[in-house]
């Protein structure tokens, strides 16, 4: 499907700039224009106006990471995702095109005199590939992750287990399957990351509520937070890592395995969780100078938050020589990410987190 964005042309930086600084008011006109709307019910599925208005900011931060950093195979994966997720709320396809133009509309009245023509082709790309946005959503090629043919049967029970709300049944399960680190490496990469992967489908096709969702991610805490008292005490033999969720990232399951599973090798962790805004994450890395920094990313929309994040420590003289890696769904579409954002490292899975940061402490400590 890579071929339907090769003619589109890259944003100079002062574009994006501009685009960067119109943001709210441009959010605020869409927000104006697609609410005063008389079928603005319709073309949202009757859903409170606030989804609507959620979307158009996560739209806009989005749109700015793409953007900034050329990233159209990123946007043709994510835009059909989109449009997926609301369609199953609910919303009218014929929302998208409308919201598109409102858009455009917003970047003429507020970037008045600058020249943003490469946006305005994004704009026009995306309403004249409406159709084939939606083929995408429907097709399931997109942004989302891919579940594997079969899973183990503990996968399954969990699975089964969590979106019946069943804590006591997670607890007890866990409790009678895991009493080694090797088994506990295994049930977070193979158990819980399938288990929730799964909740996050039945969430994107609406088959559960937001509150179902919440709930399993819950139980997950739970028990993990179990599990991590069980193992907690390894000797701390490596140097010291900051791991966190990006700030604006709510999901912090991903960033607390890894925290979890580099505190087992060894490293001494401090483990901020999710949403953690950007002075904070600095002020604690000043505090605390370590070795490296683990953010993670789940939603797309978070990127550009992730990417400033990543700027703001490279800009601090002291912190010059810690390494930074880079996980999460949102990274996992367009690998190449992590190097555009100025990080040291990307992991895919859990072993290869834990694999990468002991080889550069390895390497550190042998120089």
């Amino acid at each position: 499907m890579w071929w339907i964005f090769s003619r589109l042309d890259s944003i100079p930086p002062l574009s994006s700039d501009r685009y960067a600084a119109a943001m709210e008011r441009m959010i605020e006109q869409v927000n104006s224009e697609l609410g005063g709307r008389a079928d603005v019910m319709e073309l949202i599925g009757r859903n409170p106006v606030q989804m609507m208005e959620l979307n158009h900011l996560h739209h806009a931060q989005f749109m700015l990471t793409v953007f900034r950093l050329h990233a159209f195979d990123l946007l043709v994966r994510t835009v059909p995702w989109v449009y997926r997720a609301y369609r199953s709320r609910g919303f009218s396809y014929d929302y998208f095109p409308i919201e598109l133009r409102a858009w455009k509309k917003a970047l003429a009245d507020n970037t008045a005199g600058v020249e943003v023509s490469q946006i305005q082709a994004v704009y026009d790309w995306m309403i004249n590939h409406h159709q084939e946005m939606i083929e995408l959503s429907v097709s399931g090629d997109t942004l989302g992750f891919s579940l594997p043919d079969e899973s183990s049967e503990m996968g399954q029970i969990f699975t089964a287990l969590l979106l019946h709300g069943d804590h006591k049944g997670c607890l007890k399960l866990v409790e009678q399957s895991i009493t080694s680190t090797d088994e506990l490496r295994h049930f977070y990469e193979h158990v819980v990351k399938y288990a929730l992967y799964n909740v996050g489908i039945l969430w994107e096709r609406n088959e559960i509520s937001v509150a179902e969702e919440h709930l399993a991610t819950a139980i997950v805490g739970r028990v993990m937070s179990y599990l991590y008292g069980r193992f907690v005490g390894t000797p701390q033999t490596k140097g010291t890592a900051v791991v966190s969720a990006a700030p604006n990232e709510f999901h912090e399951v991903g960033a607390r395995m890894v925290a979890d599973m580099l505190e087992l090798d060894g490293w001494d962790v401090t483990y901020l969780g999710a949403n953690i805004p950007r002075e904070d994450l600095l002020k604690i890395i000043r505090q605390k100078r370590p070795f490296l920094l683990a953010l993670s990313v789940a939603t797309a929309f978070n990127l550009e938050n992730a990417r400033d994040a990543i700027a703001a420590v490279r800009n601090v003289p002291k912190l010059s020589d810690m390494l930074i890696l880079t996980g999460g769904l949102a990274f996992s579409s367009v690998p190449r990410l992590w190097q555009e954002f100025g990080a040291d490292g990307y992991a895919a899975t859990l072993a290869e987190a834990t694999g990468l940061c002991n080889s550069w402490w390895e390497r550190g400590t042998a120089s």
